[in-house]
């Protein structure tokens, strides 16, 4: 049988080259390419046509939330597992709901990535025994009316970048990049930066840059 190809999606080159080594040792896996962030990983995707994606969420400019839906829109046949060390149900629950198969926990890794790995490949799905599954079905999934541009441009104001930094990078005017911001606060009836990251935490519309605390 000819090895599951797979691509792995993590900001962080160490985990990458980590993640590589131990799917390697085992011959039923073949990593086919690497990618660093979300815009990367459709690329990727695209060049190389792997059979499932491995991906963080927390990324750069493209978070991992809308790397799937990019993913599971363009790629259906592709399937995608969350390798993250956020175990907040919201954020299972939207990546399930969005398209992964699989969601394992990088501090369970060395035990649950393999399994993981069998499972998704025979057409099911896995999420980390450390997560409460039977609460995650039952959580519901606010709809958003956000375009694909307001979700990159929010995760990016939640990154700390300004105005002016967001126009550059997305290569729009500075304009356009107000405008997006004034259609989030008003979408998401937030006045102030932190009302906007907030709200947009706490409806898993964005990844924050560290994993948000339980119960809180």
């Amino acid at each position: 049988m000819k090895p599951t190809r797979l691509l792995l999606v993590d900001d962080h080159a160490i985990v990458r080259k980590g993640l590589a080594a131990l799917v390697s040792a085992d011959d039923r896996y073949r990593v086919v390419a690497e990618a660093s962030d979300g815009d990367e990983a459709v690329a990727q995707v695209e060049a190389t046509q792997p059979d499932i994606v491995i991906l963080d969420l927390h990324m750069p400019r493209l978070n991992g939330l809308e790397t799937i839906r990019r993913l599971t829109r363009q790629f259906p046949r592709v399937k995608i597992i969350v390798l993250s060390m956020y175990d907040d149900e919201q954020f299972v629950a939207q990546s399930l709901n969005d398209g992964a198969k699989g969601y394992v926990l990088k501090q369970g890794m060395d035990d649950e990535l393999f399994g993981a790995l069998q499972e998704v490949v025979a057409g099911g799905r896995y999420v980390s025994t450390a997560i409460d599954l039977p609460s995650v079905e039952n959580r519901q999934i606010e709809k958003s009316d956000l375009t694909a541009r307001e979700r990159e441009v929010l995760q990016l104001i939640v990154d700390g970048h300004t105005t002016q930094e967001i126009a550059s990078m997305l290569t729009i005017s500075p304009h356009t990049a107000t405008r997006h911001r004034a259609n989030l606060m008003d979408k998401l009836n937030a006045h102030t930066q932190m009302e906007l990251v907030r709200a947009a935490s706490q409806r898993g519309l964005v990844v924050l840059p560290r994993p948000p605390l339980k119960n809180t």
